[in-house]
């Protein structure tokens, strides 16, 4: 498209990847309107080959019809059978959720985003449209910016408003930084931006404006209780880059800035001043948050001690649980000795484990556990002769029994690590069957712990599928026939849905 150069595509990509940051989508596509009045395909993530993405979406197309039906706001249905005219669409791409968001340039519609399924398998709630309906203004922003329509409609450079001023105020404690190479992970950030939504209605507060950035883009959540404007959005911007000024070099202009704006609960609505603070420091990212009060007031002081707080403290959580998972790693090949396809075969089950566990909508606790245990279930193996028994193609039957006791010496190693949840039992079940017939407690259905019932599908899947497997390795769809077959007899039935969708990543 004219205008639509490397630049905008980029940023455009920036802005559809907030879809899965702000609302948990899994799977999203951009589409904008072309020269012959189809929308055509403009950029999509999440979106595997077998999920049937359209390329054009033309008049008389379900998909069509649903956007022109409800250009005037993002819609969404959570079951795919109460929209008749969208089952087959939606089948298609094994989604069972769906957010149309529209994207228009004054009265014309020019584009819409398709938003699938949500992480957890959670549903869209009234809140997600308004945070639609701010990614799709930076958007229309965008799209106006590029001229891909018309003649670019760039945003003006506004002065700083005198009626919101900067409160000077003691230095405010360092804060947390990073280790060099370390990174921040999206469950972090959400835990905080959720601290800030939470705080935008505390008295004597009338907004706070929360940014994530690498320095190149930067990306602002900002939660008021009235309307700020142009002016209004470049002095916290002003105020943000002024804090970080001495580490790097100058931030990007307020213009190019990602806006995400929501409505707080808040009744303060006197913005006269800014404080800000650098809640985590990089590089290579950095978060910041300002907060807009009367000038008297002290509001904004304590809110902003409480998230360097709560950021210091999110991220010690953070660094336990990676802490946690070397841990694990070293536990399973504590010496000299390197046992490359256990430790292949322990990390391959252990991302499909988590993967899955972040479907089915597990607690973070109950999500750790599973990612821990899938990564040990076969540490009791190191201390039963390892090295000689994964190689055996034809093993006897003494060397069966001794591979049957891995799971119990596996749970023996890591009781008394005193994982908070039951992580020796996920270990020591990790065999049991759907029927019964499993080892080493012969534990049924339900019986099974929920944990060790998906690392069993998890790691059973790897066996078929890796090419480090003692068996000839297979492809996902024959590995899955096969798992299917053993439905209610070797596996949860319940889970295999979940294995097909984690499998496709």
């Amino acid at each position: 498209m004219r205008g639509w150069d490397g630049e905008i595509e980029r940023r455009a990509r920036e802005l559809l990847y907030r879809f899965m940051e702000e609302l948990g989508v899994v799977k999203a596509a951009l589409y904008l309107l072309n020269e012959e009045g189809h929308f055509e395909l403009a950029d999509q993530y999440g979106f595997g080959k077998h999920d049937a993405l359209q390329t054009q979406v033309r008049a008389g197309d379900a998909l069509f019809d649903w956007v022109r039906r409800h250009r005037t706001a993002p819609s969404y249905v959570n079951d795919r059978y109460e929209e008749r005219s969208l089952v087959q669409l939606m089948e298609a791409a094994t989604s069972a959720r769906l957010m149309v968001v529209p994207l228009t340039l004054g009265d014309r519609l020019v584009g819409f985003v398709d938003a699938r399924d949500k992480a957890r398998r959670a549903p869209y709630e009234p809140g997600d449209v308004d945070r639609a309906r701010a990614i799709a203004a930076a958007l229309q922003n965008l799209i106006a910016d590029s001229g891909v329509y018309g003649h670019p409609q760039r945003p003006t450079e506004a002065p700083v408003p005198p009626g919101l001023t900067t409160t000077p105020s003691d230095p405010p404690p360092a804060p947390t930084a990073l280790a060099e190479g370390e990174a921040l992970d999206a469950p972090l950030i959400a835990t905080l931006a959720g601290s800030v939504r939470r705080a935008s209605s505390l008295p004597g507060i009338a907004g706070l404006a929360f940014t994530v950035t690498d320095g190149r883009t930067v990306r602002v959540l900002l939660r008021t209780g009235l309307r700020l404007e142009a002016p209004q959005r470049q002095a916290i911007a002003a105020h943000q880059a002024a804090l970080l000024e001495p580490q790097r070099p100058s931030l990007p202009p307020a213009s190019a800035w990602g806006w995400s704006e929501e409505t707080s609960e808040g009744d303060e609505k006197r913005a006269e001043a800014i404080r800000s603070a650098v809640l985590l420091a990089g590089p290579p990212m950095w978060i910041l948050c300002s907060a807009l009060g009367p000038a008297s007031s002290t509001a904004p002081d304590v809110v902003l001690d409480l998230l360097r707080n709560e950021a210091s403290l999110a991220f010690e959580l953070v660094r336990f649980r990676r802490a946690t998972r070397n841990l694990a790693r070293t536990l399973l090949e504590p010496g000299e000795m390197s046992y490359p396809r256990l430790r292949a075969h322990s990390q391959a089950t252990s991302e499909l484990a988590q993967r899955m566990a972040t479907i089915i909508g597990m607690s973070t606790a109950d999500e750790e556990l599973v990612t821990v245990a899938a990564y040990l279930h076969d540490v009791g193996l190191r201390e039963l002769d390892y090295a000689r028994l994964h190689r055996l193609e034809n093993p006897s039957e003494v060397d069966r029994r001794t591979f049957r006791r891995h799971p119990v010496v596996g749970a023996r190693i890591v009781a008394s690590a005193e994982f908070p949840h039951d992580l020796a039992g996920a270990i020591r079940h990790h065999h049991e069957r759907w029927d019964g017939s499993g080892y080493p407690d012969r534990l049924s259905g339900r019986g099974i712990p929920f944990a060790a019932r998906v690392i069993h599908l998890a790691e059973v899947y790897d066996t078929l599928t890796s090419q480090s497997s003692y068996r000839r390795p297979v492809g996902r769809e024959a590995a899955l026939t096969l798992i299917r077959a053993e439905a209610g007899r070797q596996f949860d039935p319940d889970l295999i849905p979940v294995l097909e969708e984690a499998s496709q990543s």
